[in-house]
Parts: structure tokens; sequence; C-alpha cells
């Protein structure tokens, strides 16, 4: 139960940190109203008012992978679903199978 707990609150917190990292680097798109992490089946989700949409759209990564490499950790985005066939589409041809550099702030809650 103890694991469990400290999963949650691991998971909690780096969604907290990629929402305010994503609103930071995206703002021009639109706003990540929710994100969620779990670190226990490598699956992220996040939804976002996009600009333009009169709904949020969802978006997840169905799959990923972490790497370590020295003291740097990557990401490796696997597989997507979402809420609008085309944004999964988009999401999968420009992101899966491709590695990114995970900021300071979410390697420390690795």
């Amino acid at each position: 139960m103890l694991r469990s707990l400290a999963r949650g609150v691991k998971d909690g917190a780096l969604a907290m940190a990629l929402k305010a990292y994503v609103n930071d680097r995206l703002s021009a798109y639109g706003e990540v109203t929710d994100c969620t992490v779990d670190t226990n089946t490598n699956r992220l989700t996040v939804k976002a008012m996009l600009k333009g949409e009169r709904e949020s759209v969802t978006a997840t990564i169905e799959r990923y992978e972490l790497e370590k490499e020295g003291e740097d950790h990557y990401i490796v985005l696997k597989q997507f679903s979402s809420s609008r066939a085309w944004l999964t589409l988009l999401l999968t041809k420009l992101f899966s199978g491709k590695r990114y550099k995970l900021p300071a702030a979410v390697s420390t809650l690795l």
C-alpha cells in the first residue's frame, strides 16, 4: 500500500511538472488543463483547450519508454490516441519512435 501511495505522489508530481513545461513551451497553441501520468503502465494523458476549438481535446501517449544516458533521462514515444482522429494521425507521424531529453525538473522525479 505504501508503494502504491508513493507511486501516486510521484505520478502527480510528474504530471504537474509536465503540465507546466508544456504550457510554457506551447502556449501559442492553447493550454493544457489536465495531465495524468501512470508510470506503472507507461501512459500519459493530456487534456487541452486548443485555440480555435470549442471543446477540449484529449491526447494520450499509450506507451512510452524511459532511457537513461549518464545523468540525462530521455523519453521515447511509442503509441498515441486522441479524441480527434486527425490528431492521433499527426502525433503518430511526427512523434512516434522519437527520443526526447526530459527537463531536469522531470528527471529528478524519476
